[in-house]
């Protein structure tokens, strides 16, 4: 199994057509469809279904995949770092964030990063929770800045952020201050998520433990769609501040905390724990640890920040 052939299969994978895939790698078909059966001789798997319409992945083939894309994305890392030992930064680092996070920081770090590393492409991804999950675990990105991900298998993580739940709407009733106990949540109808997304999850055991109730009106998995029914009608959703704060420093919606008992998420970078980040990666890992300090210190963002621990 050689190097050209795991690109060839990529192309493959990544364009659904052995004859497109061709094109873009610069091979003649006939050539291209060789290299592609004489892999599969190799591994003794079929990594392809094949039809008139084109080609998709087999289980066995995802599995290549996976690998694959890992497999050049490390191969590219140890490029740049070898070029960085003896120049400025450079080379392409992903990152995904979480949707409650992305549109507090996603453009002013990138901007950021275009201004102190212009050498370093910066790719910002913003996508629900297990598609997170699995970019974060298959390498297919440098790191992410996820909620809660204590229990994510196969990963490394750095605590940044303990956020506490608002209780955020267009309105906030007369009655209400700028904290609620979570008892009283069962009086105001809900947008949340379906029932894997993992903040409904914590918001629901939260009430199994207190003995308590609340009224999910609404589930909606699209941040977009998400976002305009709360903007735009009587419900109300729980997240932590960030993820609305455009919104409410604007004066279109109100944030009111989550009390007795304050439900508390964690935030932090994480990464795939046989991977060392790149030195591209850990500048921009700082500036978002830094940008994060500077927007709690301008109220912008509610939390703690959480210091890293020696060595980090």
């Amino acid at each position: 199994m050689r190097l050209d052939q795991l690109k060839y299969f990529i192309a493959a994978s990544q364009s659904g057509s052995i004859s497109a895939a061709a094109r873009i790698v610069h091979l003649a078909q006939p050539a291209f469809s060789a290299h592609i059966r004489t892999l599969e001789q190799e591994l003794g798997v079929q990594l392809f279904e094949r039809s008139r319409k084109g080609v998709v992945l087999t289980e066995a083939g995802q599995r290549l995949y996976d690998g694959a894309v890992s497999l050049f994305r490390h191969v590219e890392q140890v490029r740049e770092e070898t070029v960085n030992a003896a120049t400025s930064l450079t080379g392409e680092v992903r990152v995904v964030l979480a949707a409650s996070a992305a549109a507090m920081l996603a453009g002013q770090l990138y901007w950021r990063t275009a201004q102190q590393h212009p050498q370093i492409r910066l790719t910002i991804l913003d996508l629900l929770r297990m598609e997170s999950d699995t970019l974060v675990t298959s390498r297919q990105v440098d790191f992410g800045l996820l909620p809660n991900v204590s229990t994510l298998v196969g990963a490394t993580s750095e605590p940044v952020l303990a956020q506490d739940l608002h209780l955020v709407g267009r309105h906030r009733p007369d009655h209400i201050g700028d904290e609620i106990d979570f008892a009283a949540l069962k009086n105001f109808p809900l947008v949340m998520g379906s029932r894997h997304n993992q903040l409904r999850i914590e918001l629901e055991n939260t009430a199994l433990r207190t003995g308590n109730r609340i009224n999910i009106a609404i589930e909606q998995d699209s941040l977009s769609v998400f976002r305009s029914i709360v903007m735009n009608g009587p419900a109300f959703t729980v997240v932590p501040y960030s993820a609305f704060a455009v919104e409410i420093e604007a004066g279109l919606l109100s944030a009111t905390r989550i009390v007795n008992p304050v439900i508390e998420r964690t935030l932090s970078f994480v990464w795939h724990e046989h991977s060392e980040l790149s030195l591209s990666a850990k500048a921009v890992k700082d500036l978002f640890r830094a940008h994060i300090g500077e927007l709690l210190t301008q109220h912008r963002m509610r939390g703690r920040l959480l210091e890293p621990a020696l060595g980090a």
